[in-house]
């Protein structure tokens, strides 16, 4: 889970960090160079608790067109080693998404680092969604071979995913309009691919259903794991339709020592449902060794509002982990 450290909000790197407006205010009369390398540090160390609740991209955005922010820093941030190993989102995410409004502005130096970063970066498919609304034609047409030659030719299930999974579609597209066969027919055929595979999994789903046990839910939790997809949410939303009270010790066991996917998704459903042993199993769940349940735990707690909640919130601020920040 990541946990950003935020400066005082009285200093200028505090206000940026929480997106202030009175940030903007502070930045542009402070002196040029302190003003980028707060900004840096912002758009480099993402500040947010959570990227999918707070939309800081453009505000930081602006604030480099308003000080002529040159682009430096993010470009070696993107380039960086870690690039090669480091392959979660919140390390890049902020900088590409920044890149993607200053190309909408027209800033050319944006654009072009977005399109040397899909060709060559970690996180290439988050670029190739910023370019996808932002570049021309030619430009994406360009990126065709560089993207497609990251898929092995001699197994094209991943490159199906690619496809079939694509939050904007419209490179593959273009792509697979593409006259030369190692292009566009192969983009043909993972469009295909991705298209039956899709209705295959139409015509036999393989989610919850009303007749399903407790277990059936923990099972598909943990199958979801296996494969790279985080269920627990929905699965813990399934447990409140199936589970009885008679189920009530079955998934206090698994929210102690069950496997990931249903230690995860017991956690979740006992914090949701303010169970009285919650607190005591996120507590021993923030031990374990596999990050996910770490990160499950953490976000099990942080959605409780019980006083009980907030009453051991006061014990665990002490604590130099996770939980305790």
């Amino acid at each position: 889970m990541f946990e950003p450290v935020i400066a005082p909000s009285g200093t200028l790197l505090g206000l940026l960090q929480r997106g202030r407006g009175d940030g903007t205010l502070h930045a542009l009369t402070a002196p040029r160079d302190e003003a980028l390398a707060a900004l840096n540090h912002c758009v480099l160390s993402d500040p947010r608790h959570d990227w999918q609740v707070e939309n800081r991209s453009l505000y930081y955005a602006r604030l480099y067109l308003d000080l002529h922010g040159e682009l430096g820093e993010i470009e070696r941030h993107l380039f960086d080693p870690d690039d090669l190993v480091d392959t979660d989102e919140c390390r890049t995410g902020l900088a590409l998404a920044v890149l993607g409004h200053l190309a909408s502005y027209g800033r050319r130096d944006a654009l072009e680092l977005l399109r040397r970063y899909a060709a060559f970066g970690g996180s290439w498919a988050w670029a190739l969604d910023e370019l996808a609304l932002r570049d021309d034609d030619a430009g994406l047409r360009a990126l065709a071979e560089p993207i497609l030659a990251r898929f092995p030719a001699e197994d094209e299930a991943d490159l199906v995913a690619a496809v079939r999974d694509a939050f904007e579609p419209r490179p593959w597209r273009l792509w697979a309009e593409d006259p030369r066969p190692h292009v566009g027919a192969r983009v043909r055929a993972a469009q295909e691919a991705g298209s039956f595979d899709r209705w295959q999994r139409q015509m036999t789903p393989s989610g919850p259903r009303p007749e399903w046990s407790v277990q059936a839910v923990f099972d598909w939790a943990q199958e979801g794991f296996e494969r790279g997809a985080v269920l627990y949410v929905p699965a813990a939303r399934c447990l409140g339709a199936v589970a009885g009270p008679e189920d009530h010790a079955q998934i206090v066991r698994a929210a102690r020592d069950g496997s990931d996917g249903a230690r995860c998704t017991a956690l979740r459903y006992l914090a949701d449902t303010h169970d009285p042993e919650v607190l005591d199993l996120i507590e021993a769940a923030v031990e374990s060794p596999a990050r996910v349940v770490v990160d499950a735990a953490l976000d099990s707690f942080e959605r409780m509002r019980s006083l009980a909640a907030v009453e051991r919130a006061r014990r665990w601020a002490r604590r130099p982990d996770a939980l305790g920040a």
